[in-house]
């Protein structure tokens, strides 16, 4: 099994594609159980951005963060998971809005 995760690490390494772990190397990076990063997927906090060939759950390595942003909420905070999606949500609207504001700004700016 750790041939195989071997494997697709230098494939995408050498070809350039997208990087993505299992769960089980999500939680090591993440400090957590991999029971935990199957119960956000289950919960619809994270998305898993497919399965590898061997059949293994496979994660954006942008989920990380995201996990460590779940994980402070949830254990600094003491927000519940329903409340850790409302969050997520709007800040990820605030995010976009951000994004167009500066889009915004520059279309004005550069107009001068």
């Amino acid at each position: 099994m750790a041939e195989r995760k071997y494997f697709l690490l230098s494939v995408r390494t050498i070809h350039g594609f997208p990087p993505y772990l299992t769960s089980e190397e999500v939680a090591g990076r993440c400090g957590i159980h991999p029971d935990l990063v199957d119960r956000f997927m289950r919960l619809g906090l994270i998305d898993c951005a497919g399965t590898s060939p061997g059949g293994d759950v496979l994660f954006h390595v942008d989920v990380v963060p995201l996990i460590r942003r779940i994980l402070r909420l949830r254990n600094q905070l003491g927000v519940n998971y329903a409340g850790i999606g409302v969050i997520l949500e709007l800040m990820s609207r605030v995010e976009e809005l951000e994004n167009q504001i500066m889009e915004l700004e520059k279309r004005i700016f550069e107009g001068d």
